[in-house]
């Protein structure tokens, strides 16, 4: 195989914005012309369509895609209005027919790709990386056809193609390959109609290998809700328990989905010992009742409960770690005592729990004592087992380890430094000694930019990231921390941010009637979302290849991606991985043909 294609910023620009509109057209051209992509492409509302030639064949007209059972695959259906507005357009995509049968109902989800303006998304905040152009409409927010939770009730389609305001409507497809499927070529067939007319048609081929990706997740992904979609859909948990809890679940729900853990921060859900509340809505995220049939969750992890959560601490300090007194010392050991104990009576055994009390806190001596002390005494409760606090911070750890009286080391568990300090040779030995290695977002060249106006790769560099380098997870500080009056136009936490998308990686879907569409009672995903859920899953086909006894493998494969990352990578601003989605989609063809091989 070749290496991954290393293209410039022009060329770059041009794959996804000014590409060679794929497929030909049809005899009888009925307004629309209708182009298949991957789930990496990312397509402006006026750009040219870019080749997609490992999903998508124009002759045929034949949508491809593979993958394992158990596994959620993604692509794109771009539909183009090719002389003038066409109206009432809807589509349709039929039963999976092969060896079983895949009912599209069950299995296949479709979504209205809604388009943000990036007024200013040059990343001028934080290390300067590349990303594509502001000032145009990106695809971002992602609308359901059907309202997941009221059967029967319509929402994102049937809609109307603009021409005049970008040609494009992106709809993103979600297969659900069921863990029963047998293995094999299935088909079906795509139709789009405009009215009662149908306006274009296509087919659908799904390869289902003979692998299963698990349930349980190896690689963590974490984020935290701030409360801003909560708020959204008017219910405060302190005003309505029920109402809330119905909700804010399904906000899990779709998190789990993703194969991605969050957690309300302090104050947007109930508190420990909170009467019976907190063992209400969090118990079952915990033992994984909350991701069953009988709760409405289908997909991935089902009854399995979330690999690692924040213990019921407010992560309070911002920037410092204050002078603990024996009091608040004492308190901290209680209540960790308590939750420990709690913990076990509920069986809530399987997962990781770590503090979130001090965020981004200086290194100096004085606050490396301190927070040694706040360390001691949620171990002296949480004893034998303890209770590690998350340490994150913009300092590479191994530049503090000169000096004893700043050194982490014999301090630090769960370490989370950004992804520009997050040193793998300083680390690796951290994590061969039982600690946890998270990093969180930075930029180029050490990561994979999180912004809208970015390729459909950066954040599915993270999974494979975390495989490259044996680190155990990442972290996306906030998922819901938008503009307050427009959380679906602008997903910034402050004016004047330049990182277009800082913050945000799902929207509450009480605020569609912005944009002219039904609300629904839970969260919407994004784009970045779905590419973040995409390097999950690739790390777990590199997993399944290492259960097999061939990591070399799997570590072979996933370096020719990302030969360096983190602080390893030297060109300031350049991605060292390749930017093409074709290489990243070869990547997991390998991945998937050496798992078939052992």
């Amino acid at each position: 195989m070749k290496g991954p294609s290393r293209l410039s910023p022009a060329a770059l620009a041009g794959l996804l914005l000014a590409g060679a509109v794929a497929g030909a057209p049809r005899p009888r051209d009925p307004g629309i012309r209708l182009a298949g992509l991957g789930d990496c492409e990312r397509v402006t509302r006026d750009g040219a369509i870019p080749p997609s030639p490992r999903f998508w064949d124009p002759r045929s007209r034949t949508l491809r895609l593979h993958g394992a059972r158990n596994e959620v695959v993604g692509a794109q259906l771009m539909l183009t209005a090719t002389g003038g507005d066409v109206k009432d357009v809807d589509v349709e995509i039929g039963d999976l027919k092969g060896p079983g049968l895949i009912r599209s109902a069950e299995s296949i989800e479709l979504f209205r790709e809604v388009y943000q303006f990036v007024e200013n998304g040059d990343w001028s905040w934080g290390p300067k990386s590349r990303v594509l152009p502001s000032r145009l409409w990106y695809p971002e927010v992602l609308v359901p056809f059907e309202d997941p939770w009221a059967s029967g009730r319509r929402v994102g389609a049937p809609f109307d193609l603009d021409a005049s305001n970008g040609p494009n409507q992106g709809i993103f497809l979600d297969l659900t390959i069921p863990k029963a499927a047998r293995p094999g070529v299935y088909a079906a067939r795509i139709r789009v109609r405009a009215g009662r007319a149908v306006a274009a048609e296509a087919r659908l081929e799904l390869t289902v290998h003979g692998i299963t990706l698990p349930d349980e997740t190896h690689v963590d992904a974490y984020g935290e809700i701030y409360g801003h979609a909560y708020r959204s859909h008017g219910i405060p948990y302190r005003e309505g328990f029920d109402a809330w809890q119905r909700v804010a679940a399904r906000y899990h729900q779709l998190a789990h989905r993703h194969r991605i853990v969050v957690a309300e921060r302090d104050g947007e859900g109930p508190a420990f010992g909170d009467g019976g509340d907190y063992d209400a809505f969090y118990g079952p995220i915990l033992d994984g009742s909350l991701f069953t049939k009988a709760r409405g969750y289908t997909g991935p992890g089902s009854e399995t409960g979330v690999a690692v959560y924040p213990a019921p601490f407010k992560q309070a300090y911002d920037g410092r770690a204050p002078d603990f007194d024996a009091a608040d010392l004492a308190a901290y050991a209680r209540t960790a005592r308590e939750f420990r104990k709690h913990a076990a009576v509920r069986g809530w055994t399987r997962t990781k729990f770590f503090a979130y009390v001090v965020d981004e806190a200086p290194t100096d001596a004085r606050t490396r004592e301190n927070e040694r002390r706040l360390q001691a005494a949620l171990d002296e409760g949480a004893a034998p087992e303890g209770l590690p606090l998350l340490w994150t911070s913009h300092t590479n750890p191994a530049a503090l380890a000169a000096d004893p009286a700043h050194d982490r080391r014999g301090l630090t568990r769960w370490w989370v430094p950004n992804g520009g300090a997050c040193d793998p040779g300083f680390l690796r030995p951290r994590i061969a000694a039982g600690e946890r290695v998270w990093f969180y977002h930075h930029g180029h060249p050490a990561v994979g930019v999180h912004g809208v106006n970015a390729t459909g790769v950066e954040l599915r560099t993270w999974g494979a990231i975390c495989w490259r380098y044996g680190l155990q997870g990442s972290f996306f500080w906030a998922v819901d921390f938008g503009d307050r009056e427009r959380p679906l136009a602008i997903p910034n936490y402050k004016k004047g941010e330049t990182r277009w998308g800082n913050g945000v990686l799902l929207y509450p879907g009480s605020r569609l009637p912005d944009i002219g569409l039904p609300a629904i009672e839970g969260p919407l995903p994004s784009l970045r979302m779905k590419a973040y859920r995409r390097g999950l899953q690739d790390f777990e086909y590199a997993w399944l290849l290492a259960q097999a006894g061939r990591r070399e493998a799997a570590d072979a494969i996933v370096r020719r991606v990302v030969p360096v990352a983190l602080t390893e990578a030297k060109i300031p601003g350049e991605p060292p991985w390749s930017p093409d989605p074709n290489d990243w989609y070869l990547m997991r063809e390998e991945l998937a043909a050496a798992l078939l091989r052992r």
